[in-house]
């Protein structure tokens, strides 16, 4: 009876076993499965977030070069906001004739699926009082923002017979002159021409007090109205320091997401037509590409961004080839620190 017991319970005891052996496989097999799931996933979610960053950091790259009148990005950086979600900054500044004026940083959001916001600066606009005259602020620095004109448009817009259902043209502005009386300052001046000017043109027109800034490609068509664009300017930022250079191409191999001196200009006006972030700006991209030239000495400009001490600033107005001036940002001149003009 006793051996009968022994063997029933080596029995139970070797069933015990191979279940508990069946339960310890399959709990291991569960977790190895898992593991491998979850680092599936992870490395699946890292992989689309890291296309999706470098999708993000070439829209901001070329957004940044065409759209950026006096204004340069210094630095690029992340903020993950969870797993899927991430948002990338751009910290921008103006030159002021050397002086590093803070203006507002460009971000955008972006997820598995692609980019999902962006922040846009909508500028405020009013006309002056008894003009057809505009001033144009910036909401978050309270500054000015220099603002270019069509030559064009008025002349097309009094061929038009439905005149009274178009923007009625904006009067030029002649800002510059004003500058002599704000003393001890250091200006910024957007000026038009009275027609499209080659590059060398406009370095030999301009004095060698004021530093050029920014070279503004215009428009092409006639009927775009200066009040109308939301003022995304198209153009090429020059050379910071002070003689005003651009450069036709770099002798260095860049990458998708580098765009350097004119034909960088036409290689992120060519990339640009394809992304979606800019489709508000397809018309005005099209229509800088109209005027662009197989080079930089054959290019030409229909304006440009000049910076400087306002009473040399102030002097622009009496230039035969300006047809209007509007100042931008404004700041008073330090003792410790030395204007390049």
């Amino acid at each position: 009876m006793r051996d009968h017991q022994n063997f029933e319970t080596i029995i139970k005891n070797e069933k015990r076993k191979k279940w508990l052996k069946m339960i310890g496989t399959s709990s291991l097999v569960t977790v190895v499965v898992g593991v491998s799931l979850a680092f599936g996933v992870y490395t699946t979610l890292t992989h689309r977030m890291e296309k999706q960053a470098q999708q993000a950091v070439r829209q901001f790259n070329i957004s940044d070069f065409i759209f950026s009148p006096n204004v340069k990005a210094t630095t690029q950086h992340y903020t993950l906001t969870s797993a899927t979600r991430a948002t990338l900054t751009s910290e921008r500044e103006k030159n002021i004739d050397g002086y590093h004026v803070a203006y507002p940083a460009r971000q955008a959001t972006f997820s598995l699926a692609g980019q999902v916001g962006a922040n846009t600066v909508s500028y405020n606009m009013w006309q002056k009082p008894h003009s057809h005259q505009m001033i144009v602020t910036n909401p978050e620095t309270q500054q000015k923002e220099p603002i270019f004109f069509n030559v064009a448009y008025p002349k097309w817009y009094q061929a038009q017979k439905n005149g009274s259902k178009l923007s009625v043209p904006m009067a030029p502005t002649h800002e510059a002159k004003g500058l002599s009386q704000l003393p001890n300052n250091l200006g910024e001046v957007a000026l038009t021409f009275d027609k499209r000017y080659t590059y060398r043109e406009i370095l030999n027109m301009l004095p060698s007090n004021v530093m050029i800034n920014y070279y503004w490609v215009g428009y092409h068509a006639s009927n775009i109205a200066s009040d109308q664009t939301g003022m995304p300017y198209i153009g090429l930022n020059a050379n910071g320091d002070g003689r005003g250079e651009l450069i036709d191409k770099t002798n260095n191999r860049l990458d998708d997401n580098q765009y350097v001196g004119y034909q960088g200009l036409k290689k992120a006006l060519n990339q640009a037509e394809k992304m979606p972030m800019l489709s508000s700006d397809i018309s005005l991209i099209k229509d800088a590409k109209q005027q662009l030239a197989p080079d930089l000495q054959q290019a030409k400009f229909a304006g440009v961004i000049v910076t400087g001490r306002t009473e040399n600033l102030a002097a622009l107005d009496q230039l035969p080839a300006v047809y209007a001036t509007n100042v931008g940002v404004t700041t008073p001149i330090m003792p410790y620190l030395e204007p390049i003009k």
